[in-house]
């Protein structure tokens, strides 16, 4: 190593028996490991040697600094603190401004291949002391040889100055503070010993969000923007500890963490192959940074639009919710078009004020409502297969026109669609249990299942912009009869929710054991409608960013492993379609049951709009999931059709079941029901589905196996031919006599309009009478 590596600013190194301090590093031969004592003594040897004040560069001499490597290395939260005990100005001149790579901080943390690494970060470091800084210190890990080796570096100065700065820092080293601790809330302190000692923890509670970021990426300016968010935020500098024999685990605030950000290159990695890898990599919760970021660069062939990059962002719900990262995204964004820095100090309220808050909470009201609530009769029923591991997922999407007509129906009963995603899910529960247990038709249930509260409905200044772990299951029940109607079931469901708002701090394990029946039954189910902060000049960052050539699109969340057997959890993408996501742990549930439980779900949101107000639980469940199968604990693990797919094989389920193949344009409009002949194939009519013109809802009334009797179409057709809306059964001439006799099943009055086609006709032919079938318009 040379001078001219160090940008004209020569290095003194101290060696351990050496009578004075060397003007350079021999390039020859690595430094040696020192001792402060020998370091002390080479300072006072040299402190009578006249010291002149560093010349500006080109005249004279240039300056120089001191050099001193540590024979002991130290945790890096305790050399910032002994540091900054040293130089109380963190270490740089006054008027230094910090730099995008971050260097204003007084540690650094490199990782080096080899010799020449190594001189390039201790060239760095004469840099940086060089243009003012006063002390600087880097903690250098080689790769190759895998030790960890720590220098300081002092601005030229008297020499005696110099001793007294290592003999400060000696001492600060020798006698370090008290990290600072927080305490966990219960909800964190739930989390944790679902994962805490577990080895194989699968992924639980580690969420993922993914989006495509279109545009030049510059990876250094991409480190250095989350290293400044990092910088500003106290939970992402924060982790775990814990004693492992008795005790609850507690937060440790770090005075620093290096954002973990790694770039794969096209055709590294495959991305499904990245998300599981990543996901199952989980996370040391003893060390900061529960956030890490994954790039990896698309092909040529997905550059159409310039070049693309997949960022994975993965975090663990201990630390940071949904909602949390979401914030930490727009800081992220600010940061990166300022070109790595944010502005300003740490955020403020932070995790430690959270937690100041929950400890002045008095638990007396939050036990008496929790001790009043009704708890739940009927859970979703398990099947426990030891032979079954890990987690399953799966995903189903409502189009966007769908979720419209979702969220303006639910509206128009004065709920949201978070309170029609949970009716869906209570209708199923109930469905379940009473195929499980074989109830009485006509008896009611109260079924339980938990959702979730943002837990920023507390009386906190600027809660709503805290990242934490503030999200929060809770346990819900809702009494299910066959006579109620599914905007009785919403009401209920909707004033349930608004009831737990004043105790959205609660922990699922607190409202468990303060309730009513603490040994009873804990909820099976997790249903989550996933929100998103609105941020307060999306339009100018989008623009921003914009003009740097860069497009990004909306995060998408992966779906969490929760500790709950089944979560299905609801978000909507960039095109406004609303996205449904179950993941579910294979030990208790089986693939078939959690798929058939997700389908069915999408199926009841899309049919509610069509529904009239006045059907009872029992025609609905009847005329939207007949011939649809109930999940069956313990069955075998093949896959049956759900409402979202064509059967390929017949069920053993009703003898006819509904198909609906396109909703109605409308309420009211009615049905066209198919009625295929005994040998059409199950391909034969999906394709109707997209050119089908009328207002009408369109289905198939298919057979489960061989020519079935009209009476078996009854459990599918009574509460449509009951409905005032109109219905036409359409079949082909070989089964006239058929349509015939299932139409005898509606009311004298109006009985359905039975039309015959040809065997051979086309679906034009069907199109064509699409205007003659269609009721009455709309008043």
């Amino acid at each position: 190593m040379t001078n001219r590596h160090f940008s004209s600013a020569p290095v003194t190194l101290l060696v351990a028996g050496a009578p004075s301090p060397e003007p350079c590093l021999p390039a020859a031969r690595p430094p040696r490991r020192l001792d402060t004592g020998a370091v002390n003594a080479a300072l006072a040897r040299t402190a009578t040697r006249r010291w002149r004040p560093p010349q500006p560069r080109g005249a004279g001499r240039p300056p120089e600094f001191l050099l001193v490597e540590l024979q002991q290395t130290y945790e890096a939260d305790v050399l910032r603190a002994a540091l900054r005990a040293v130089a109380p100005e963190g270490g740089a001149a006054d008027g230094a401004r910090p730099t995008p790579q971050g260097r204003s901080d007084a540690l650094w943390e490199r990782t080096v291949d080899g010799p020449d690494g190594l001189d390039r970060v201790l060239a760095d470091l004469g840099r940086a002391l060089a243009g003012g800084a006063r002390l600087r210190a880097v903690l250098v890990e080689d790769r190759q040889g895998g030790l960890r080796r720590l220098f300081v570096g002092i601005a030229a100065g008297p020499s005696a100055r110099a001793a007294e700065l290592v003999e400060r820092l000696r001492e600060a080293l020798a006698h370090p503070p008290e990290p600072v601790t927080v305490p966990t809330s219960a909800l964190q302190r739930e989390m944790l010993r679902q994962v805490i000692g577990r080895a194989d923890h699968g992924g639980r509670h580690v969420e993922q969000l993914s989006w495509n970021w279109h545009g030049p990426l510059d990876t250094d300016r991409f480190t250095a923007a989350w290293q400044s968010v990092f910088d500003h935020e106290t939970v992402l500098r924060a982790a775990f500890d814990w004693d492992d024999t008795a005790g609850d685990p507690w937060m440790v605030l770090h005075e620093r963490a290096v954002p973990d950000v790694t770039r794969h290159p096209h055709g590294a990695i495959g991305w499904d192959d990245l998300l599981e890898a990543d996901r199952h990599r989980g996370f040391d919760l003893r060390r900061p940074a529960l956030l890490r970021a994954t790039l990896l660069d698309s092909g040529p062939q997905d550059q159409d639009d310039g070049p693309a990059t997949r960022v994975l962002l993965t975090y663990h719900h201990a630390m940071l919710d949904g909602w949390s990262v979401r914030l930490l995204l727009q800081a992220f964004y600010r940061a990166y078009l300022t070109g790595g820095v944010l502005p300003g100090g740490e955020r403020r309220p932070d995790v430690r004020d959270h937690a100041r808050w929950l400890d002045a909470q008095e638990s007396d009201a939050a036990r008496q409502f929790w001790a009043t609530r009704t708890a739940a009769s009927a859970v979703l029923p398990l099947a426990p297969d030891p032979a079954r591991h890990g987690s399953g997922r799966a995903r189903r999407r409502l189009t966007p026109y769908e979720a419209v007509r979702l969220r303006g129906w639910a509206a128009t009963w004065g709920a949201g669609e978070s309170s029609a995603l949970q009716a869906a899910w209570a209708l199923l529960l109930y469905r379940a249990a009473q195929s499980h247990e074989q109830r009485p038709p006509a008896r009611a249930v109260r079924v339980g299942f938990a959702v979730t509260v943002s837990g920023r409905g507390i009386p906190l200044d600027g809660i709503d912009r805290l990242p934490g772990a503030l999200r929060n299951p809770l346990p819900i029940s809702v009494r299910v009869h066959p006579s109620t109607t599914v905007p009785q079931l919403l009401a209920a469901l909707r004033d349930d929710v608004l009831d737990l708002a004043a105790y959205e701090w609660v922990s699922p394990g607190q409202a468990h054991r303060w309730s009513a029946t603490p040994r009873g039954q804990r909820p099976h189910s997790l249903v989550v409608l996933e929100h998103q902060p609105t941020a307060p000049h999306h339009l100018r960052l989008e623009t921003d960013l914009a003009a740097h050539g860069i497009h990004v699109e909306n995060p998408v969340p992966a779906g969490t492993f929760t500790s709950y057997p089944i979560t299905l959890a609801a978000h909507y993408d960039a095109t406004g379609g609303l996205v449904l996501t179950t993941t579910h742990d294979r030990a208790l549930l089986a693939d078939r049951d959690a798929v058939e439980l997700l389908s069915q779900s999408a199926h009841l949101l899309r049919t509610f709009p069509d529904l009239p107000s006045g059907l009872s639980t029992s025609e609905v469940l009847r005329s939207t999931l007949a011939g649809h199968p109930a999940p069956r604990p313990g069955g075998p693990a093949d896959h049956p059709p759900g409402p979202d797919a064509p059967a390929d094989a017949p069920t053993d389920g009703p003898a006819v079941r509904l198909e609906v193949l396109r909703r109605a344009a409308r309420p009211g409009a009615g049905w066209v029901l198919l009625l295929p002949p005994p040998d059409a194939p199950h391909t034969r009519y999906p394709g109707t589905a997209r050119g089908w013109p009328g207002p009408q809802a369109l289905g198939v009334l298919r057979p489960a196996a061989g020519p079935p009797s009209p009476a078996a179409y009854r459990p599918v057709l009574a509460p449509l031919l009951e409905s005032p809306a109109p219905v036409a059964l359409v079949a082909a001439h070989g089964s006239g006599v058929t349509a015939y006799e299932v139409a005898r099943l509606g009311p004298p009055a109006r009985p359905p309009l039975v039309v015959l086609l040809p065997d051979d006709a086309a679906p034009s032919d069907l199109f064509a009478l699409a205007p003659l079938l269609a009721g009455p318009p709309p008043p």
